[in-house]
């Protein structure tokens, strides 16, 4: 991945599958000691606290731009170095990206379901109105790495099923949302202290 042009985040993997740890959000005891949940976020917060918010924005926004999904992973997880007001403009795009299509749509939602103070009432008209990803063009040899093996369909529904999930469990606990959440509130994943103050 390393030698696209991800900005700032170009570096993020080093030769190593360092999004993988970020799909579950929790320690394996079979990690292997080169890539792992630690140094997959020490290697996050190396690069955000190392550059200004500016840059931090434009790698974001690149991450999110890519059609492959593992990009998409570390972007969502970076939007937590930013200020509140600065990942408050990030929500059109996430939801941007949803409809565009991502194989981690459940864990954008969960994002979503955190800073955006509309999500209860958007998550509300998708499961009213429907959902439909609309995915680009790509060669099919590109496809099931960049988008996993779902079609647009699948895609849609995977979305629908995400948010009634998130909107039936609420607490904090639930999943990937939960272990995000207790990886900020025990200080092992450090956000912006410009943050909501809900997580800070």
């Amino acid at each position: 991945m390393s030698e696209l042009d991800f900005g700032i985040f170009k570096d993020f993997w080093n030769g190593h599958p360092n999004h993988l740890p970020l799909m579950g959000l929790h320690n394996d005891n079979n990690e292997p000691a080169e890539w792992n949940l630690n140094k997959s976020l020490e290697r996050l917060d190396i690069i955000c606290d190392g550059n200004d918010q500016g840059l931090i924005i434009e790698g974001i926004h690149k991450l999110l731009n890519n059609e492959d999904w593992r990009p998409h992973l570390v972007a969502i997880m970076a939007s937590f170095k930013l200020e509140q007001t600065e990942q408050k403009k990030l929500i059109p795009e996430l939801w941007n990206r949803l409809e565009k299509g991502s194989w981690i749509s459940p864990q954008i939602l969960s994002v979503l379901s955190i800073i955006d103070s509309e999500f209860e009432i958007k998550a509300e008209e998708i499961l009213n109105n429907g959902f439909k990803v609309n995915f680009s063009p790509m060669e099919m040899a590109k496809y099931h790495s960049s988008r996993g093996p779902e079609g647009s369909k699948g895609a849609s529904e995977k979305v629908i099923n995400s948010i009634k999930s998130l909107l039936e469990n609420k607490n904090d606990d639930f999943g990937w949302k939960g272990n995000l959440i207790r990886l900020i509130e025990s200080k092992k994943f450090k956000i912006n202290t410009k943050h909501n103050n809900e997580l800070s």
